[in-house]
């Protein structure tokens, strides 16, 4: 009896640029490059802004399940 191939998850052309993507990560080159140290504190900025922001939208998310389930009697 023979056995079907195991389905893939993932397409073909999504897979190899996976690969590919993974090689650039894995084969690291060195830079010869400047950052200020203004760039540090944007990156904090920017940490703190998305954090801030996940929390306004689970907190809309919640009191809007709330609100449909009704009010508790």
């Amino acid at each position: 009896m023979h056995k079907s191939p195991a389905p893939t998850f993932l397409p073909a052309a999504l897979r190899s640029l996976f690969l590919v993507a993974l090689a650039m990560f894995a084969c690291e080159r060195e830079a010869h490059a400047y950052t200020d140290p203004g760039t540090g504190a944007l990156i904090w900025q920017m940490l703190v802004a998305g954090v801030v922001g996940v929390g306004f939208y689970f907190r809309r998310l919640t009191g809007w399940f709330k609100n449909r389930k009704g009010p508790r009697d």
